[in-house]
């Protein structure tokens, strides 16, 4: 990569507030920053029912209790789509969205104190020998949210674009200023619910495969697959007017490559209330 993969650990930790004196009130206030971690999980044999009544009589109400003390905005199971069967990845992904530095899991005890918060009788040891009796962990990655767009519901299906980047500040840049307006149009009519851009902070280095990701949600399988192949101009010419649209397509391929996609659906879902 031209520029190194340090520049998204520094990004995700810098929360950019810093001000000049006696400016303070000439600027905004800085912008949030979001994490994200992604738990791939792949279900045993045969295990799958035993898999989700985990998640939802004791996960789900863990991460609830974890969203209420504002250590998560939001926590969401997703199920593979594409690929399926034995040759996928994962079976689901658990996805954490948190405001902030990442939070530590805090081990036994802190999940002791969440199972009895949540009402769940049932110590740390017997939760993870619960767990690791029908789903193993196959990978986590760490990310930086850097542009979200509504979201998603229980029931939406979601298209993660995991992309090989070669210049991370001017393709961070195109997404924030150039796709940004076109995902805010096809939530606003209504044929996408949500859109996410975020950047890898861990695993990285030169041999990670994938250093950014966009996912594009859709309220139905239907709209999921009713992309025609001009509903990409036509909403570039309405948010962008009087600029090129091959040149935006020729900026794309330059600046990112689609290393895979893939199609997820959204199985249960936590969050802050009002969101």
């Amino acid at each position: 990569m031209k520029t190194p993969m340090l520049r998204y650990v520094l990004s995700a930790f810098c929360l950019l507030a810093a001000q000049l004196p006696g400016q303070q009130s000439a600027q905004a206030p800085a912008a949030p920053v979001y994490t994200q971690s992604l738990t791939y999980l792949k279900v045993a044999p045969n295990k799958n029912n035993e898999f989700l009544r985990l998640i939802r009589d004791e996960s789900m109400k863990v991460a609830q209790v974890r969203v209420d003390a504002g250590e998560y905005l939001i926590w969401t199971l997703l199920r593979s789509v594409f690929p399926g069967g034995a040759e996928a990845r994962a079976d689901y992904v658990i996805s954490v969205i948190s405001e902030g530095r990442p939070r530590a899991s805090g081990g036994s005890s802190a999940l002791e104190a969440n199972l009895k918060k949540a009402g769940i009788t049932m110590s740390a040891d017997e939760y993870w020998a619960r767990r690791d009796g029908v789903v193993s962990r196959v990978a986590s990655e760490l990310w930086r949210v850097r542009e979200l767009v509504a979201g998603a519901k229980k029931g939406h299906y979601v298209y993660l674009n995991f992309m090989k980047v070669p210049d991370a500040a001017a393709y961070n840049d195109f997404e924030a200023k150039v796709w940004r307006p076109m995902a805010e149009g096809w939530v606003k009519d209504g044929s996408m619910s949500g859109w996410l851009f975020a950047t890898k902070i861990l695993p990285s280095g030169s041999d990670t495969v994938y250093s950014a990701y966009s996912a594009d949600i859709f309220p139905t399988w239907d709209a999921a697959f009713a992309g025609d192949a001009n509903r990409m101009q036509r909403m570039f010419e309405k948010v962008h007017p009087g600029k090129s649209y091959q040149e935006l397509t020729a900026n794309m391929a330059k600046l990112r490559s689609l290393a895979k996609r893939e199609l997820w659906t959204v199985v249960e879902r936590v969050e802050k209330s009002g969101r």
